[in-house]
């Protein structure tokens, strides 16, 4: 089937952020408009229409449970091939002495079941198919056929289980079939069933040429073939064999020259135009080799067991390759830069969801999970695997996932739009076609912080030029950043500022709202180098922040007077400093309080105001009451001993 052409999808990298250019924005989300781009084809549903072959959507949605997560869904559908492909299928299956009982019974039913599958194109004759069984001897349809009772019946009857395993003879009886019954225009398709560990081979033809492998034959398990002939001495009796017997006939050869006598016709058959698939049954080092080589590309080789249980799924694919535009299809999802995969480095079953659909009769999608029961989906490094997707005419898979923004990052540029993914594509049948799928993007808020300083108990010209402090968050989950650098709010300034993004490490950085598990952080302004004359305190309502610094001037303590035991005490005077008290408070709206040590304000005594003439006066107030209280005791004193005398 022709390979479609991809669409390469228009994308936007400005002051918004990376998104889908002709797209749709909803909240947080921003999708492709499917059904409503000129120049793109779409079916009756709004999928992106790849030539009636695949049909592809992905979309996202804001989680309603949890904010800063989204849902992220594939949507993919196949189709019937049509019209149906005209295909000539030659089934070569090792009969040798092993191939009875419970072996033989698995054979025959994957090929009834096979047949069946098909019998719409087989009576249609779209598709014919011969068999030919091989040990020592050959048995042959002969001819191709379209009649699945006597396909069955063939290999039921006429096909006997003997010694020797001739692969070579088997493969050039096909070969015949397709020249002398083939159909020119229909696609000529042979399967080989065996171990591939053939034992003889034809005498290469006095005049065959000998062609050099230049890497058409591919070395496994230690393996290879530098030369190979086409052309063969079919109808003498002799032959090669890997060890003698009664049969004269026999000339004794390596194993080697056996591989590449069959591995010769091998590459005659694909130089004829004929796809070759191969089932290793069990195969050894030796048999891998030659049935690897048979496949005309590495996903057209099966390996089963050697009860050929899983027959019945190869032909599954044969049948899926016939009928189905996607046979087995694969999807590449990695996520975009900046994006967080719910899971990721353990992606299992609970961190994705996978659904098969299929149309009724009134053409309403119903679960289908039979669609999905051979898909498998795995992740590494952040890319999303599917693989095994098999889809025909009102066939359809789901896959949803969850992603988040790497908010805690510090390249994280809130309210901008991050592409959820990278390239996404689908290729119907692992042949290298590659569908491309419109990508769609997510974004997250960003907040700002009102800082503002107030002054109490100070004189405007005496403020400082300006103060310091910084911004700390909580509730981080990575390994990111709790505090920024040094922040200056200056005087010039009026002391009030709105902060869209600080500086951390000498980089700016926006300030998400909430983390990398959707939980607001919790921001805080902290100052700092606060002078010893100076309460500080940081009251919050919300994201506005503001500082009040309160001059209590210089904590001095004065001396205390002690008077000797008298029935009158004089008063005593005494001077307490203020009480400094911190305390921090949570919600919407707090307060915090913050005073430094002496060596910081001696570190910071340029920024204190000049206060020394207010701290003269209050200690020569304070002298003075002491000495008149003494003057009041000594004359209290001196009348009382004049009285005594008198």
């Amino acid at each position: 089937m022709a390979k479609a052409e991809t669409i390469d999808f228009p994308y936007m990298n400005d002051q918004q952020g990376e998104y889908i250019k002709d797209g749709v924005t909803n909240g947080n989300t921003h999708n492709y408009d499917y059904g409503n781009v000129a120049g793109v084809s779409f079916d009756s549903e709004g999928y992106v229409n790849y030539d009636n072959k695949a049909y592809v959507k992905k979309s996202v949605k804001e989680n309603a449970e949890k904010q800063g997560l989204f849902d992220v869904t594939l949507d993919v559908k196949g189709n019937d091939i049509n019209p149906p492909r005209d295909i000539d299928l030659v089934l070569v299956i090792d009969f040798s002495s092993t191939m009875s009982g419970e072996k033989l019974l698995n054979t025959q039913n994957a090929v009834h079941q096979f047949l069946t599958s098909i019998a719409e194109v087989l009576q249609e004759g779209h598709v014919r198919v011969g068999l030919v069984c091989y040990n020592r001897n050959l048995y042959s349809t002969q001819t191709f056929s379209t009649d699945a009772n006597y396909l069955d019946d063939f290999l039921v009857n006429g096909a006997k289980s003997q010694s020797g395993t001739f692969t070579q003879k088997g493969l050039i009886e096909a070969e015949r079939m397709f020249t002398e019954d083939g159909r020119g225009d229909a696609e000529h398709m042979l399967v080989h069933i065996g171990d591939g560990s053939a034992n003889r081979s034809y005498i290469p033809a006095p005049d065959a040429v000998e062609y050099p492998n230049n890497g058409e034959l591919i070395d496994y398990n230690g393996y290879h073939t530098s030369t190979y002939h086409e052309d063969f001495q079919t109808d003498s009796p002799l032959y090669h064999t890997t060890s003698a017997g009664s049969d004269t006939n026999g000339i004794v050869a390596n194993k080697n020259v056996i591989n590449d006598d069959t591995l010769g016709s091998v590459m005659k058959l694909k130089k004829s135009g004929v796809i070759c698939y191969s089932v290793g049954v069990a195969p050894s080092e030796r048999g891998e080799y030659i049935a690897k080589n048979i496949s005309s590309n590495p996903s057209g080789y099966y390996t089963i067991d050697e009860n050929l249980e899983g027959l019945a799924e190869v032909f599954k694919n044969l049948q899926n390759n016939i009928l189905k535009t996607i046979p087995n299809g694969t999807i590449t999802d990695p996520m975009g830069e900046g994006i967080l995969l719910q899971g990721s480095g353990n992606f299992t079953e609970q961190n994705y969801k996978l659904q098969g659909w299929r149309k009724d009769s009134n053409g309403v999608w119903q679960e289908a999970p039979d669609l999905v029961q051979d898909i498998k989906v795995t992740e590494a490094n952040q890319t999303i695997s599917v693989s095994s997707i098999a889809l025909g005419s009102d066939e359809r898979i789901t896959l949803s996932y969850q992603v988040r923004i790497d908010t805690e990052n510090s390249d994280f540029k809130g309210d901008s739009w991050y592409l959820c993914n990278g390239r996404t594509t689908l290729d119907p049948n692992k042949s290298g076609e590659e569908l491309d799928f419109p990508i769609p993007s997510i974004k997250a808020p960003k907040i700002s912080l009102d800082v503002e300083k107030v002054w109490e108990n100070i004189d405007k010209n005496q403020t400082p030029d300006s103060i310091e402090f910084i911004v700390t968050r909580q509730q981080v989950t990575s390994e990111t950043w709790t505090s920024s650098d040094i922040i200056k709010l200056t005087k010039e300034e009026g002391f009030k500022q709105e902060y869209k993004t600080l500086e951390v490490n000498a980089q700016n950085v926006d300030l998400p709202l909430y983390n990398n598990n959707g939980d607001d952080f919790t921001y805080q302004v902290e100052e700092i180098k606060v002078p010893a004359e100076f309460q500080s305190t940081v009251t919050q309502n919300g994201n506005k922040f503001t500082i009040k610094n309160t001059f209590i001037g210089t904590t001095t303590e004065p001396p205390t007077t002690t008077e000797p035991p008298t029935t009158t005490e004089p008063p005593t005077t005494t001077t307490e400093p203020p009480t400094t008290e911190s305390s921090t408070t949570t919600g919407s709206s707090s307060e915090i309080t913050n005073s430094t040590s002496n060596e910081d304000t001696k570190r910071d005594s340029k920024h204190l105001p000049n206060a020394g003439e207010k701290v003269t006066k209050t200690a020569l107030v304070g002298l003075f009451f002491i000495i008149l209280a003494l003057i009041f005791v000594f004359a209290r004193k001196f009348m009382l001993k004049n009285k005594e005398k008198k």
